[in-house]
């Protein structure tokens, strides 16, 4: 006790004169509060702002190139013949949707696997117009989504049926094959082969009491699968040859697999023209004309235009799954 009518700065903000003032204890201020509060939110709006501003131009991108990268033509052109196939063979709206989503599902996978796989000979070929050395997208993000695409295939399949199910995913599985080991080998045709010829396998195993599917269905099917290699790879052959990869198309040569490429394509045909029961009739003979005519639009095109030969095999695909739609015995034997 000193005696002194001193009170501390303490004491006197709680009942001495000019107790009404703050308190003075360093950096405890309202203002200080105030102003520290009103730097934080700063900071949190300048971060937000750039995120948003960093997936607003990240995220169309991403999506973009993935869009591409799942090769959307082949991707569609497949489903929707598919879906096609299965709706004159009976299934449904209900399961004519359902094979949709199956093998839409399969084929982006397949894209997918596809560029991931394939992302490094691209870029040593520099490749500008793929998704991933254009910088669209990344390795790793083409790669999980071939992943979550394959994830949801596999029960999208089975609901279709459990033979019908296996049926596509062993066609799925061997496009996967190719994309990681095939592709570079002289057995580049067996999955494409593999997974066409599955097709009337698919269709057939859904429909009511799993009929075997007629064996000209079936290897009219592989025949277009090979054609479908030859077409889509031609553009490619002298970058392929250039960074090693040595398929069956790239062993042909471009030459070769030109004046080649119509040769299943109409082979696929004829045999739908002549082998079910019954005269041919005036449909099948026209339905053979159109695929002549695309197999020659697609032979001549091919040098000027370099997807000509892809678009003609999908065309001539496209006429023969309308055959099929007019021809009797396409899933059964009889």
């Amino acid at each position: 006790m000193t005696g002194s009518g001193e009170l501390p700065d303490e004491t006197a903000a709680i009942g001495g004169e000019g107790a009404a003032g703050p308190v003075r204890r360093a950096g405890l201020a309202p203002a200080d509060f105030t102003g520290e509060a009103d730097g934080r939110r700063r900071v949190a709006r300048t971060v937000a702002r750039t995120v948003a501003q960093a997936v607003a131009q990240v995220v169309p991108r991403t999506v973009a190139g993935l869009a591409l990268a799942c090769h959307p033509g082949p991707a569609a052109a497949v489903t929707i013949l598919v879906a096609a196939l299965v709706a004159v063979a009976g299934w449904g709206p209900a399961g004519t949707a359902l094979t949709a989503l199956a093998v839409l599902t399969g084929q982006l996978s397949v894209g997918w696997c596809n560029d991931a796989a394939d992302a490094a000979v691209d870029a040593a070929a520099g490749r500008t117009a793929k998704p991933i050395v254009a910088g669209l997208v990344s390795v790793r993000a083409v790669r999980v989504a071939a992943f979550s695409a394959l994830a949801a295939c596999v029960p999208l399949s089975l609901a279709c049926g459990v033979v019908a199910g296996l049926t596509h995913l062993s066609a799925v599985a061997a496009a996967w094959v190719y994309n990681l080991w095939l592709k570079g080998t002289a057995a580049s045709w067996a999955p494409y082969a593999a997974g066409f010829g599955a097709v009337p396998v698919f269709v057939a195993a859904g429909t009511p009491g799993h009929a075997l599917p007629a064996w000209w269905a079936v290897l009219a099917a592989a025949l277009l699968g090979c054609a479908a290699h030859l077409a889509n790879v031609l553009p490619d052959i002298e970058t392929d040859v250039a960074t090693g990869v040595r398929g069956w198309p790239q062993r042909l040569g471009s030459t070769r697999v030109r004046v080649l490429l119509p040769l299943p394509l109409l082979a696929a045909s004829a045999l739908l023209v002549v082998a079910p029961p019954g005269p041919a009739g005036p449909v099948r003979w026209l339905a053979l004309a159109g695929v002549a005519a695309c197999a020659a639009a697609g032979l001549l095109l091919g040098r000027r235009v370099p997807v000509a030969p892809f678009a003609a095999a999908i065309g001539a695909a496209g006429i023969d799954v309308l055959l099929l739609a007019v021809t009797p015995g396409v899933v059964t034997a009889g």
